[in-house]
């Protein structure tokens, strides 16, 4: 939902510190001094590392992790690997790791960077920290929420102490622990936190920053998953208006502020007006990221989902299969998107009372989440139990009770292995 980017010290590599294994320790004679490149090469690899960064600007960032991994393997070997301008390319690579879903690539690369800057610049240096915090931000990318809890609190605790509670830096910290204490499920908490951050990020930066509409944004989040949904329509609203004043109507983060007022509305049981809303925004969105891209779709299952919510199951059908059958040429035939096509796909045949055919496709949904997520992920119960409920509207009864009683084991197991 968020572009912000986002510590345990310990525990994260095990090779920070290395223990000594006898009463002496051995000092290894110092390395010789590496001899200064010339001041042209370095010019070049700058001017290089630069042209990665406008890359990535221009949302290139497939290329622009080709560019930053070769300017930090050639700063490493012309200035070695703690050099500042070697870290910051490796800074740079993890942030494309992270930028092109590969979060377990980006971790290793941040966590050799925070070890670097923590040797030559300090444990509580600015530039160390910020690369604690990137480490945060993709644990939090890869489901792991409490360790990502764990390095922001404690990044924040420093940051504070160092900087003060009102710095754009703090904020900035302070925004991240509240997605992700959301994202923990604790829904109260990550609500008050960000009404906080984004009454302190309006003092400081001013109301209609973005970063101030980046942390309303998530307060109306939280208010939607507290079921708060008539002031989560009103603070969506309230970004949605101020991000087109500010940042132009076809801005990225207005047609997403307007998304979720979509969403906002369909909670609400107002599934007129979000049909209205869905319209027009797949016109601008058609308009302007093409008619096959993911948030394209995305407004597009918005409104399949509004028909339905208004009965008219037929037209809601249509736009399943339509938007399914696309996601699965782009994104693929297990990607989570197009798996929720096609459960989508399933609730309309079920309501046309068309169960057997619906039968087919909730197996299609469980059997590609259960290879790609495991047995006993929630969306893979979910739709097992989807299946359950189709055969018994198909009078199956004992094979219904039967996988309900497997659903609910798994369940029971997947409990007990949290505590």
């Amino acid at each position: 939902m968020l572009s912000i980017s986002p510590d345990a010290a310990a525990g994260l590599t095990g090779e920070w510190i290395p223990r000594a294994t006898g009463r002496h320790t051995v000092v290894p004679p110092p390395a010789p001094e590496r001899p200064a490149p010339p001041p042209s090469v370095v010019a070049a690899l700058v001017s290089r590392h630069n042209a990665g960064l406008s890359l990535g600007r221009l949302g290139r960032w497939a290329e622009a992790g080709e560019v930053h991994r070769a300017v930090a393997a050639e700063r490493e070997h012309v200035l070695g690997p703690d050099h500042p301008d070697t870290l910051a390319s490796r800074y740079e690579v993890g942030f494309t790791l992270s930028r092109t879903g590969r979060p377990a690539d980006a971790l290793r690369e941040y966590g050799r960077v925070a070890e670097g800057r923590e040797r030559t610049l300090g444990a509580e240096h600015l530039e160390t920290l910020a690369a604690r915090q990137e480490m945060a931000y993709v644990l939090g990318q890869l489901g792991r929420h409490f360790e990502a809890h764990q390095v922001y609190t404690q990044v924040l605790a420093v940051r504070e102490r160092a900087a003060g509670p009102d710095h754009p830096d703090t904020l900035r910290c302070r925004h991240n622990l509240a997605f992700n204490l959301s994202r923990l499920g604790r829904l109260e908490d990550s609500y008050r936190l960000a009404r906080e951050v984004a009454a302190a990020r309006a003092r400081v930066l001013g109301p209609t920053h973005p970063d101030t509409l980046v942390t309303w944004y998530e307060v109306a989040y939280a208010l939607g998953q507290l079921g708060r949904w008539p002031e989560a329509l009103a603070t969506y609203r309230e970004v949605a208006d101020a991000r087109t004043r500010a940042l132009g109507a076809d801005h990225p983060d207005t047609l997403a502020a307007r998304y979720e007022v979509g969403i906002s509305l369909g909670r609400l049981g107002r599934s007129a007006e979000a049909l209205e809303l869905y319209r027009a925004l797949i016109d601008d969105r058609t308009r302007v990221n093409g008619p096959a891209d993911p948030e394209t779709l995305r407004a597009r299952h918005g409104l399949g989902v509004n028909l339905g919510r208004l009965g008219r199951w037929e037209e809601a059908l249509v736009e399943a299969r339509d938007v399914c059958a696309i996601r699965e040429r782009v994104l693929g035939g297990d990607h989570p998107d197009t798996l929720v096509s096609r459960r989508e796909v399933a609730v309309g045949l079920g309501w046309l009372g068309r169960w057997p055919d619906a039968l087919t496709e909730y197996r299609r949904v469980a059997s590609a989440r259960e290879q790609v997520l495991g047995p006993d992920h929630p969306d893979t119960l979910a739709s097992r139990n989807d299946e359950a409920h189709c055969l018994e509207q198909l009078g199956r009864g004992t094979e219904a009770v039967e996988l309900y009683r497997r659903v609910a084991a798994l369940r029971q197991q997947r409990a007990a292995g949290a505590h």
